[in-house]
């Protein structure tokens, strides 16, 4: 019961993610040469819907666990809350002082959830690991494994980065779009590689 509530939470984002994707790619960018101001603001805020959307599961999964992985979840929270506040201070401070543009300050706002979301899914793995709980980071038979999905991730932000640089981004934005792909490349190339030594390692 438990594994497929996870391989539907984990579909659902994929989803989500694909979603969003598609989104900031076909929709968002009309709202530049939309006139009317009512439907300019609407096209600019439907981003939001696959990121309200992907709130939302992870709240429903969050309420449907037991007390040990919500504390796992709590602390997590706590520790991307603190992560965002330092962010957004540093961010603050660097505007504040005429280091950044205005299209770097908005930049630097678009990675306030992804920063959330990555400093949680961290501190979340590093406390369900002192407490023995398995992770999806430890899903060996899983049928779409961690390292698959941080390569999907990477593909997708990958897109998004080679569709930014045909369209003239400024190199502030591409370069946080190819960071951010090859950092999940990154760790999606050293998850196979874990999940292939253990799978291949000799049993006693």
């Amino acid at each position: 019961m438990i594994g497929t509530r996870n391989k539907h939470y984990q579909r659902n984002l994929m989803l989500a993610m694909f979603a969003y994707v598609a989104v900031m790619l076909l929709i968002w960018p009309l709202g530049r040469t939309t006139p009317s101001m009512p439907l300019k603001f609407g096209i600019a805020l439907t981003p939001l819907l696959p990121l309200v959307y992907v709130i939302w599961q992870m709240a429903r999964r969050i309420w449907g666990s037991d007390e040990l992985e919500q504390r796992t979840h709590l602390v997590g929270l706590g520790v991307a809350t603190a992560a965002v506040a330092v962010f957004s201070l540093v961010g603050g401070f660097l505007a504040t002082a005429k280091l950044l543009s205005r299209d770097s300050c908005a930049a630097l706002l678009m990675w306030v959830f992804p920063v959330l979301v990555f400093s949680y899914g961290a501190a979340r793995w590093w406390v369900a690991r002192q407490y023995g709980i398995q992770t999806g980071c430890d899903d060996r038979d899983s049928a779409f494994p961690m390292y698959q999905r941080m390569l999907t991730a990477a593909a997708l932000i990958g897109v998004v980065a080679v569709w930014a640089y045909f369209k003239g981004a400024d190199s502030f934005r591409l370069g946080m779009l190819s960071g951010m792909a090859g950092g999940l490349a990154l760790v999606g190339v050293l998850g196979g590689a874990r999940r292939w030594l253990r799978r291949h390692e000799p049993r006693e």
